[in-house]
């Protein structure tokens, strides 16, 4: 019998699901597929050298990419699930769980960093504000924050949503987790998008496949995030304090261009 988890006791990231123990498995398809932002992250915290903070670290991918290369580094996640694994395999890493949006750790760094969308899983425009207000408490004197987004392509943000289901290509299930010999699929179900507030919500289903295609397991996620414009991203910098705000389109730097990549650096005041 295929079990599943109702979506009412279960948020994006839970403990002990299949999302959570996929994650580094579906962000290393992306890195293939699409841009790749760990050398590009990897190098602003080369330039910086050190203490980096990481807001909304997830497993670590990152971090501990940055540690590698000897320089000081923190990651914050409010995933307690994402952070079990990122303290998994990084356990000489400082780890703290708190919400980007409301925290202080009581020191700060040469620079702060957001990856992988991070800011958008915040759905609230003050709550982005909040959480750009933090990291430029957290930076030095002329520190930096660095961060990217998905530029809106107003073609797929009508009232009406997105009905495509993608299925990804079948993942080995992770060390540890499943029957063995099972298999992982994992399909990008209906969206849906609220305009006046900018934000949209993906139904992901992941599914535990036997050797012979029968569904062991069952698990329906749904990721709500907010779409940030351009104009409205540099204005919260803007009202946050920073200065020498850069915008490109992708992680080597490029003119800023619709419907692409939002990679954002700005500076707090020296």
């Amino acid at each position: 019998m295929t079990s599943s988890i109702p979506p009412s006791q279960n948020g994006f990231y839970p403990d002990g699901g299949l999302n959570v123990a996929s994650y580094d498995l579906r962000a290393e398809l992306d890195r293939k597929l699409f841009d790749d932002p760990l050398p590009f992250y990897r190098d602003w915290a080369i330039r910086a050298g050190g203490p980096v903070l990481e807001l909304g670290c997830g497993t670590g991918r990152i971090a501990g990419e940055i540690a590698r290369h000897g320089i000081d580094v923190e990651g914050l996640d409010l995933s307690g699930a994402m952070l079990a694994q990122a303290r998994r395999h990084y356990p000489d890493l400082t780890w703290h769980q708190a919400d980007m949006c409301d925290f202080d750790l009581g020191c700060r760094f040469a620079l702060v960093i957001i990856p992988f969308r991070g800011l958008q899983e915040v759905t609230t425009a003050a709550g982005q504000r909040a959480a750009l207000s933090r990291a430029f408490a957290h930076l030095k004197p002329g520190g930096r924050l660095v961060f990217d987004l998905i530029d809106p392509d107003l073609r797929y943000c009508l009232p009406e949503g997105d009905a495509e289901i993608v299925q990804l290509p079948l993942f080995p299930m992770p060390a540890g987790v499943g029957e063995p010999d099972s298999r992982l699929r994992i399909t990008a179900m209906e969206r849906s998008n609220t305009p006046l507030t900018q934000q949209f919500c993906e139904h992901w289903r992941f599914e535990e496949l036997s050797p012979e295609g029968k569904i062991l397991r069952r698990e329906d996620n749904w990721h709500h995030m907010r779409w940030v414009h351009r104009a409205e991203m540099a204005l919260m910098l803007e009202i946050c304090g920073f200065v020498s705000i850069s915008e490109y389109s992708g992680f080597n730097q490029e003119a800023p261009c619709y419907a692409a990549n939002q990679v954002w650096v700005a500076t707090r005041p020296a």
